[in-house]
């Protein structure tokens, strides 16, 4: 089974049966849209006036999604992901793993982080070491990690892991981003390849709800386990399926 599925994340995975998958990898649009509403879209630099009437901008590369907006409220944001997670853990394996990434979102000198994942059997945090950032707001640290969350299906599972087999054996994982992805958000295939290596048994099934240009789909024909992938945007499938083409025994997906 190897399928990339072009449809709604949340609609497409409750098609699927329970505890049918063994490992999942994904990492969902960060809701960015909202938080920098009020860019100047011509010129990629934000404002922000302070009290001493002090304007200073600040460069940041935009993340564009096609016609997907990534802006929703931040009320409505969160249950879209706790449903996505549930729905995750709904058709993952007793002894399967959900591998989430996500960001602090760094906005108007806060930062929001994504506290709905501790709804959740979370067995691990992994920090993924980018090593990069395109904030380049001077008036932060510039960020250059991100999370990924390491949930299990319930707080009494044991997953399957054999440590052995991994790429990258500690919590943090030192990975450049992939500046070669026409995707405008890609992260590098050896991320999904090490949560595959390390938590997929031989024969399962891996799924990506957000599978964009299709790096998890690269990383399962490296690995040689089967996959299904969904995603909402039509153009982001047929780049995933380019990709993932040369690394499948069956080019037709």
């Amino acid at each position: 089974m190897k399928k990339i599925i072009n449809g709604d994340c949340i609609e497409e995975m409750k098609k699927l049966e329970d505890n049918s998958i063994n490992l999942i990898v994904t990492s969902p649009p960060y809701n960015k849209g909202y938080w920098s509403k009020n860019r100047n879209m011509d010129n990629g630099f934000t404002s922000y006036k302070h009290k001493n009437s002090t304007t200073i901008k600040t460069k940041c590369r935009r993340i564009e999604y096609g016609k997907f907006g990534d802006n929703l409220k931040p009320d409505d944001y969160e249950k879209q992901q706790r449903e996505i997670i549930r729905q995750c853990l709904r058709v993952l394996k007793p002894n399967g793993s959900l591998f989430y990434n996500h960001i602090d979102i760094l906005s108007e000198h806060q930062t929001i982080h994504p506290k709905f994942v501790y709804d959740f059997p979370l067995k691990q945090i992994i920090i993924w070491n980018r090593k990069n950032t395109p904030k380049l707001d001077k008036s932060y640290f510039f960020p250059i990690t991100e999370y990924i969350f390491w949930i299990q299906k319930t707080k009494q599972s044991r997953v399957f892991f054999n440590r052995k087999e991994s790429i990258m054996n500690k919590c943090i994982w030192d990975l450049s981003p992939d500046t070669k992805n026409k995707f405008p958000a890609p992260f590098p295939v050896d991320l999904p390849l090490n949560c595959i290596k390390a938590c997929c048994p031989k024969g399962g099934v891996v799924l990506d709800p957000f599978m964009g240009s299709g790096t998890t789909g690269v990383a399962c024909g490296i690995a040689n386990v089967d996959f299904i992938g969904i995603e909402l945007n039509k153009d982001y499938c047929k780049l995933a399926e380019e990709r993932i083409k040369p690394f499948l025994e069956q080019t037709k997906l």
